[in-house]
């Protein structure tokens, strides 16, 4: 049993909420998302399962049960640290078992490249993530501190290496290739070589599985394989992360239980306990001997935190109109359905089926089987003309549909087909955000649908129409994305960045997103305002899994705060008055009756869960707090209680009012881990930070007071460390700054102030002001030397990639050898020779002699009013080309492109909010697949680049662009002079107003 008296358990506390209010409500919201990106400070709950997992501690078995928007996974990556930390266990990688988009998120968690940034009035870089500066300070030590950390390129190798440092430590594999590698090692015939491989490769491992749910539903072999794994481990250390431990039914609780107990030989591997043991048919526990046992499993092995906080999560809005409860009185099987098997919590929108649909619903079998699940479902989603197939209604020609017969789809002739699908248009209709629409079923549901929405005026935002022909007529309403299978994973990286771009907070981008089962887990979504499920499925996990990836932490902060939600749509049709249809029937008889059932096992984990005493549950008062929101559907203001706009908990009462747990008793031979010291460093540091920045003298006690909860012991281990590894603070006026201490008392000494003042280290550094004094006069620069036949020389000396050295004119390689091959003298003497170079005409100032090198600040007089002039002809020209891409060549001799979106195959310009200048070339928002597409299209002659990468590319496309075809180039002195502060100020402004 975990002791919360251990003195590293009990300074681990959560912090208390204000009263409630509207005003605390929107500030806590808009503190919490603001600094989730600037910010990371670990939950107490984090911690708190860092330390009783760790090797000093003698628990080696966790079931995370924590709620989406925890944080689970930055919980097991502190766990897996604390095993990486310690030498008797680096001999073997910490195992992450998960889908291959949850081990993206994990290793991203572990160390993630764009939140280290660097300070730079204190010159010191900062990495704000799950493991703090740990992978930065290995990086640091391999590289050195880099000057250029701002560097694209610079960041890339870097990051290359950071994955390195993670292939060191980790090690990834999806469910199949885990439960096949150890079935491999099992079936054999030379079992004692197979436990030999167990052995070596699992004992004393920590072995950490995401989404823990799928080793019990759809990969069972997986679940038989890990049972085998724990009986032969030795010392095997098991964390399994999940949000729905009971997937499907309650009973699968027992399964980890069971896997706990033999991995710690509590328990013969003979035996296997049923939960018929521990729950009646109701899924209530028990009393006595039985319900005693589960809880102390629970104490012992789960954690258990509830998720989707009121304070970062969108609100979830119940539909306008809820279908009424009692209305029918029989059931799919026309059995009656009693006042005790109503649906109780699920609010679903019904819809009523007219014409071919009604007919179908009507007169098949029903037959509740589940071998005939889908012949009953499948038509209250939608039907055929006939009761025909996909493929009958249609035909195919080069991936697009053309009507076979009817066009049953149209606005006029789909209620007789859909009423899912009408109602669904019509919120979306009526809609000014983004929709979610979502069918287990792929091409009589999305599909389907998507093909609705085009002949109702929307098209998709990328790709050819659905439809050869659709029958609309009119401008478009919107744009459409389906995600399904049939989508490559670069085309659905592609749909997914436009549909959660800042410029599609109100679907201005993508209006609506269509997708299959294919989304229920590792793709997050922003801004939804609708959620539509148009079919359930047998349990209220995988619908929530849909729900889930449109509502996530901070997922709608840059909606205003009244629009910060999304309103669930749960489709049934009613075709009859009397009698229920099978999708309704499935949502009564098998999701909420499911859903009751684990919601009482589930409170039965909250309560004696190892972590209860530290959880804190929403105070009555901020239950209670009434919300006005602005519904997306119609823009009707409406108002729900706090309480009214979270998930439904299938319980009356879901939370814990009392944690029923064995209370610890202190144990006065416990020594305090030294790992406990180490792992609150960062935090502490900085606090100590923020702490210094508002004062710069601190005496001891103070600190003590102001760093609580943590023991003065570990304060003074962790003030003690700061002095010796020279940690850098920043002070109050930004500069770097070393932590001294006299006696009791501890400041921050500024470096480069060697022993500084009281008065140095608390007042504002002078401003230094620099004058000119006269230099002494220098010789005039000579001026260089050059053959008459140089720019010929080296242009046929250079080795141009692919065909440029014949595809392109001698004029336009004249211009590339010309900026990138002469040094700025060179090219003063060679314009000096009235060259026939391209674009120099436009360097030159006209009625003067001046030719523009860049910006010209040292001229005075008539020359600086014929320059100020050219500037704004300059800014007149860059404005007018506002829609056309442009390129040129940064001042390191980079080529860079103006940002743009690609839409089928075609990029167009993009301005952004804060600047126009282009990014550089092959990174960023310039990446090599879209430098390609570039190249393709300012190709006059619609070839491209080919294969070429790297440099190649970069030339090849330099080339193409200084032709100026679907593009407009800018010479790089003409770009130095855009770029200065207040041209580009000027030119920013002008390009945000738009044309006159």
């Amino acid at each position: 049993m975990v002791n919360l008296t251990h003195p590293e358990l009990a300074e681990i506390q959560t912090p208390s909420l204000p009263g409630a209010s509207l005003e605390a409500l929107n500030a806590l919201r808009t503190k919490m998302c603001a600094s989730s990106g600037k910010e990371y400070t670990l939950q107490p709950q984090q911690r708190l399962l860092r330390r009783i997992l760790s090797p000093d501690s003698p628990t080696r078995n966790l079931l995370m049960v924590h709620g989406t928007g925890v944080g689970k996974t930055c919980t097991g990556i502190q766990i897996a640290e604390e095993y990486i930390l310690r030498p008797e266990f680096q001999d073997k990688k910490v195992l992450v078992v998960a889908s291959r988009a949850v081990q993206e998120n994990f290793r991203t968690q572990i160390f993630d490249m764009s939140r280290v940034y660097l300070d730079k009035a204190s010159d010191t870089l900062s990495s704000k993530q799950c493991t703090g500066r740990r992978y930065l300070d290995m990086l640091l030590r391999i590289e050195s501190e880099p000057k250029n950390w701002e560097n694209p390129e610079v960041r890339a190798r870097l990051e290359r290496t950071s994955d390195r440092i993670i292939n060191e430590f980790y090690e990834f594999q999806p469910y199949n290739s885990f439960g096949a590698v150890i079935e491999s090692k099992l079936t054999g015939t030379e079992a004692d070589i197979d436990e030999d491989w167990i052995h070596e490769n699992f004992d004393n491992r920590l072995l950490i599985i995401d989404e823990a749910h799928n080793i019990t539903t759809e990969e069972t072999t997986i679940a038989a394989n890990l049972e085998r794994l724990v009986k032969v481990a030795e010392g095997l250390v098991l964390v399994l992360l999940t949000a729905t431990p009971m997937y499907d039914t309650y009973e699968e609780i027992i399964f980890f239980m069971n896997l706990f107990l033999w991995n710690e030989r509590k328990q013969p591997f003979s035996t296997t306990l049923k939960a018929s043991q521990f729950f009646n048919d109701d899924a209530s526990l028990k009393e006595g001997d039985s319900e005693k046992t589960f809880r102390e499993w629970c104490q012992d092995y789960v954690s258990y935190a509830k998720g989707e906080s009121p304070f970062t999560f969108p609100f979830r809005l119940p539909p306008p109109t809820i279908a009424d409860k009692d209305a029918l009185a029989r059931s799919f099987n026309n059995q009656p359905i009693t006042p005790a098997q109503r649906i109780k919590y699920l609010s679903l929108v019904a819809s009523q089926p007219e014409g071919e649909q009604l007919r179908i619903l009507t007169s098949g079998v029903r037959d509740v089987a589940d071998a005939k699940r889908a012949a009953m479902m499948a038509p209250t989603v939608s039907v055929f003309p006939g009761d025909k197939t996909f493929a009958q209604t249609f035909k195919t020609s080069k991936e697009q549909f053309t009507y076979a017969g009817e066009a049953f789809l149209t606005p006029e002739n789909l209620p007789k087909y859909s009423s899912k699908f009408v109602s669904v248009l019509k919120s979306i209709q009526e809609s000014s955000g983004v929709c979610l629409v979502f069918s287990n079923y792929v091409e009589r549901g999305a599909r389907l649908f998507a093909m609705a929405l085009e002949e109702h005026g929307y098209s998709p935002h990328r790709g050819k129409t659905l439809f050869k022909k659709s029958s609309h007529v009119g401008a478009s309403k919107g744009k459409y994305i389906l995600i399904s299978s049939a989508a490559s994973d670069a085309e659905i990286s592609s749909m997914l960045d436009a549909v959660k771009s800042r410029t599609n907070v109100h679907g201005e981008k993508v209006k609506v997103v269509v997708t299959s089962p294919l989304a229920a887990e590792g793709i997050d979504f922003r801004f939804i305002r609708q959620v539509h499920i148009l079919d359930p499925w047998w349990n209220m996990s995988r619908i929530e899994q849909v729900v889930g990836r449109a509502l996530r932490t901070c997922s709608h902060q840059d909606l205003p705060p009244k629009e910060q939600n999304c309103t669930v749509y749960l489709h049934v049709v009613r075709p009859d008055a009397e009698r229920e249809a099978f999708d309704e029937y499935t949502y009564r008889t098998r999701v909420e009756a499911k859903g009751m059932r684990i919601a009482k096992v589930r409170k039965v984990l909250a309560e004696s869960a190892m972590d209860c005493p530290i959880q804190v549950a929403l105070p009555a008062d901020w239950r209670e707090l009434e919300v006005p929101q602005i519904r997306d559907e119609g823009h009707e203001e409406v108002v729900y209680r706090l309480k009214g706009m979270m998930a439904p908990a299938f319980d009356e009462a879901p939370d814990v009012e009392q944690c029923k747990v064995n209370e610890s008793v202190p144990d006065p031979d416990h020594a305090r881990p030294l790992s406990t010291y180490v792992d609150s460093r960062d935090e502490i540091l900085t606090k100590l930070g923020k702490l210094f920045t508002d004062k710069s003298i601190w005496d001891r006690e103070q600190l003590f007071a102001a760093l609580r909860p943590f023991s003065r012991d570990v304060v003074i281990y962790t003030l003690q460390q700061a002095i010796s590894t020279s940690f850098r603070f920043t002070d109050s006026f930004g500069r770097a700054s070393l932590l001294e201490s006299k006696g009791d008392l501890y400041a921050l000494a500024p470096l480069g102030v060697p022993n500084s003042t009281v008065v140095e280290r608390t007042t504002r550094p002078p401003k230094r002001v620099e004058i000119d004094l006269p230099e002494p006069e220098e010789e005039p620069e000579a001026p260089a030397q050059l053959e008459d036949d140089v720019l010929d020389k080296r242009r046929i000396a250079f080795k141009w990639p692919k065909d440029a050295g014949t595809r392109f004119s001698d004029k336009v390689k004249n211009g590339y050898i010309f900026d990138h091959q002469f040094t700025a003298a060179e090219k003063k003497a060679y314009i000096a020779t009235k060259p026939d170079l391209p674009f120099l005409d436009r360097l030159q100032v006209p009625d003067s002699d001046i030719i523009v090198t860049g910006a010209m600040k040292e001229l005075t007089g008539e020359d600086l009013t014929k320059y100020n002039d050219w500037v704004k002809q300059l800014k007149d020209r860059f404005v007018a080309d506002r829609e056309k891409m442009f390129a040129s060549i940064a001042s390191n001799g980079v080529l860079t492109v103006s940002l743009s979106e690609v839409a089928d195959g075609v990029p167009k310009r993009v301005i952004g909010a804060k600047s126009f200048m282009p990014t550089v070339a092959g990174t960023g928002g310039n990446p090599v697949s879209k430098m390609k597409v570039v190249a393709t299209y300012i190709d006059e002659k619609g070839v491209g680049a080919g294969a070429l990468a790297g440099a190649e590319l970069n030339t090849y496309v330099e080339l193409l662009a200084r032709e100026e075809h679907n593009i407009v180039w800018y010479t790089p002195e003409e770009l130095e002079v855009l770029g200065e502060e207040a041209v580009k100020k000027d030119v920013l402004a002008r390009l945000r107003a738009g044309p006159k």
